[in-house]
């Protein structure tokens, strides 16, 4: 889901609901007060996708995501009328990545991701004709990730994420005897696999990424980022015990938590910042049960003291 600047409207994109796990490959804005189905052909259906909006070209950009245990690397744009196939090549195909516009440059970004078997630690960048790398040192390689860009302070700011690895421990196995034999123990080599959630806060200034926090939200997947044309907000997300429904604000130099009353605990949700109505603006997500709710979220000046 992401904002389009010129049409005053969130866009949302496909995803998967449903007890069946379906895909879809519907197109829906919202002005605010309705949602309003605008297409259902274009893209394939799918999950994990990334979307970003191009607001010097004024398209809404997606790359990639999932169907089922096919992963897609086409990238396709959205003029508010039509969808477009602009590019089959670019990235490695992937879900799980996240993407964001930078407007000094005028370059969709995109990192990370994973393919069902490895993660992705690449930086790519889409110039509304090609996709170049950009850079493959930076954040470690990881999927579920938070993502946008910070115009005022010209940067690309990237949290969150979970990443998996295969590691190898030493275990005691009893190893049984016949009948005239107790057995013994044994010191055997296994491999196990490794999950880790990640609470780091990475900036990217358009050609080296830096590490500037480690602490902040606990770790996690699955969050939601936006910018509100000062801070990055943050909601929700998982780790591998609990779903959260906490808010945080990040001001280039610090978190702040703001709330955890709103929305449901969730990860997953849709989130996008619409700059005419000044409202962070959420759509689904899933935690114990699948949303499919419209939240916003905005803050009153205080009022005024009397007298």
């Amino acid at each position: 889901m992401v904002f389009d600047a010129a049409r005053n409207r969130v866009v949302l994109f496909g995803g998967t609901g449903g007890s069946t796990a379906t895909l879809f490959n519907d197109t829906w804005e919202w002005d605010g007060e309705n949602w309003t189905q605008y297409e259902d052909i274009g893209p394939a259906p799918r999950s994990r996708h990334a979307i970003a909006y191009d607001s010097k070209r004024q398209r809404a950009v997606i790359f990639g995501g999932s169907a089922g245990n096919l992963n897609l690397n086409d990238t396709w744009e959205w003029d508010g009328e039509d969808w477009t196939q602009v590019a089959d090549t670019g990235p490695p195909a992937r879900g799980g990545h996240a993407m964001a516009y930078d407007s000094l440059r005028g370059r969709v970004i995109l990192f990370g991701g994973d393919d069902g078997q490895s993660f992705f630690g690449d930086t790519w960048a889409w110039d509304g004709a090609n996709w170049t790398q950009e850079a493959d040192t930076g954040p470690p390689a990881r999927t579920g990730h938070g993502m946008d860009y910070d115009n005022l302070r010209d940067r690309v700011v990237l949290v969150d994420g979970m990443s998996k690895s295969t590691v190898q421990v030493q275990v005691s196995v009893w190893v049984p005897g016949s009948w005239f034999s107790n057995g013994y123990w044994e010191t055997q080599t296994q491999q196990q696999v490794k999950v880790q959630f990640f609470n780091d806060t990475w900036e990217y200034d358009g050609s080296v990424w830096t590490r500037v926090a480690d602490t902040g939200p606990e770790p996690r997947m699955g969050c939601g980022l936006v910018y509100d044309g000062k801070t990055m907000l943050l909601f929700g997300g998982k780790n591998d015990t609990a779903f959260f429904k906490n808010t945080w604000e990040w001001d280039g130099k610090h978190w702040t938590q703001r709330q955890d009353i709103g929305p449901a605990a969730r990860a997953f949700a849709a989130l996008a910042y619409d700059n005419t109505r000044q409202r962070a603006v959420l759509f689904g997500g899933i935690g114990q049960s699948l949303f499919g709710d419209t939240w916003e979220q905005f803050f009153r000046a205080p009022t005024p003291p009397v007298g």
